[in-house]
């Protein structure tokens, strides 16, 4: 069964924020609006704290448009991979409370073909998931540079079977929620530095996320959560096995 997880609430009032603009930080709920503001919320399991931001120049509202906005929590950054592939980088301090400057992460371009569906960040690169249910992952040379797409040898993410809703990375698993509700994960074979492949789908939860209530905003993963905010800004959560 869903915990109500009490508190403020998120992204429920002010500026629009879009489902795909609500990121898990490691002790935060971080919220990017359309103005390009950026607001954090900190979390522990079962309490949401109120909303504080980090000034600085806006995210994703100049420039090229934007097609994939994520957060990278690995290097506390958001990165902005726009129109033209390119990867830009504000990156987040949470304790001094700030948003840096864009600067351009190197490589080539990122998540350009028609049929890209996300992009993640991971701990030693990006990773494309597209619509066969592919992963293509570019490697970090470094902090500011990747390199070319290299492909998981991995079964298909989302690809078949109920359509998939929401489709995330969490720490050594892709997690999928379907429109039915269910809960299914792919369990990481090997290390992202190695290719970071993964396995055959399994049911990661026996409860039904965001298929009831009050309409869902945004679902995300947490630790061993995956965070339901309702339209209300109500944060529910259920926890994964």
């Amino acid at each position: 069964m869903a915990q109500h997880w009490y508190g403020a609430p998120v992204a429920s009032s002010g500026v629009h924020v879009r489902h795909d603009r609500v990121f898990p930080a490691k002790n935060h709920i971080v919220v990017v609006n359309d103005n390009g503001e950026v607001w954090a919320h900190p979390v522990s399991p079962g309490s949401v704290g109120g909303a504080f931001q980090l000034p600085g120049p806006a995210v994703a509202v100049h420039g090229v448009p934007p097609k994939f906005v994520i957060l990278d929590k690995n290097h506390s950054r958001i990165l902005v991979i726009n129109a033209a592939g390119e990867v830009w980088a504000h990156d987040l301090d949470f304790n001094s409370r700030y948003t840096g400057p864009a600067y351009h992460v190197q490589g080539p371009a990122v998540g350009l073909a028609a049929h890209d569906l996300q992009v993640y960040g991971t701990k030693h690169g990006l990773a494309v998931r597209n619509a066969n249910g592919e992963v293509w992952v570019h490697h970090y040379v470094n902090r500011n540079a990747y390199g070319g797409a290299a492909r998981m040898n991995s079964p298909p993410v989302a690809s078949s079977g109920t359509p998939a809703r929401y489709v995330f990375k969490s720490h050594r698993r892709f997690i999928v929620v379907n429109t039915a509700g269910e809960v299914w994960a792919h369990q990481r074979t090997a290390p992202w530095a190695y290719g970071g492949n993964f396995g055959g789908a399994y049911k990661a939860s026996h409860e039904l996320v965001a298929v009831g209530g009050v309409p869902a905003k945004a679902v995300i993963p947490w630790k061993q959560y995956i965070l339901v905010i309702n339209q209300a800004g109500e944060v529910w959560a259920h926890t994964l096995h």
